[in-house]
C-alpha cells in the first residue's frame, strides 16, 4: 500500500514538473557527433547544456557568437545568439540552449534558460 502511494505521488509530480521544462523532449546535441559532420546534422533541433568561454566576434548591436564548453565531454562549440533573444550574456554562465544546426554549422540559439 506505501509503495503504491509512493508510485502516485512520485507520477503526479513528474507529470507537473515536465511541463514546466520547454526543452522537454529535445534530443542532446552529441558534440562527437557534431565535430564529426555538423553538415550532416543541419537543420536539426537540439538541447546543448554548457558554459559561455568568450566571445568570438567583435561587432556591436547584431547577433553575438559565442564559444560554449559543452557539459558533455567538454567539448568547445559555437553558439550563435540573435539580438532579438535581447539576453546579457557573460563568461562563466552556465546555459541551457535550444538550437537549430544551420548549414555552415554554426548553432544557431532558438531558446536559452540561465542554469
Amino acid at each position: 500500500m506505501l509503495a503504491l502511494l509512493a508510485g502516485i505521488i512520485g507520477g503526479g509530480w513528474s507529470l507537473l514538473n515536465r511541463g514546466t521544462d520547454p526543452m522537454t523532449g529535445l534530443s542532446p546535441l552529441s558534440t562527437e557527433e557534431y565535430l564529426e559532420s555538423s553538415n550532416a546534422l543541419s537543420g536539426n533541433t537540439y538541447k546543448v547544456e554548457g558554459t559561455i568561454d568568450n566571445r568570438l566576434d567583435s561587432w556591436k548591436g547584431s547577433d553575438r557568437l559565442f564559444s560554449v564548453q559543452v557539459n558533455e565531454g567538454g567539448s568547445f562549440v559555437p553558439v550563435l545568439v540573435p539580438s532579438s533573444l535581447d539576453a546579457n550574456i557573460q563568461r562563466g554562465q552556465r546555459y541551457v540552449f535550444k538550437v537549430r544546426v544551420l548549414e555552415t554549422g554554426v548553432l544557431e540559439v532558438i531558446q536559452l534558460i540561465k542554469a
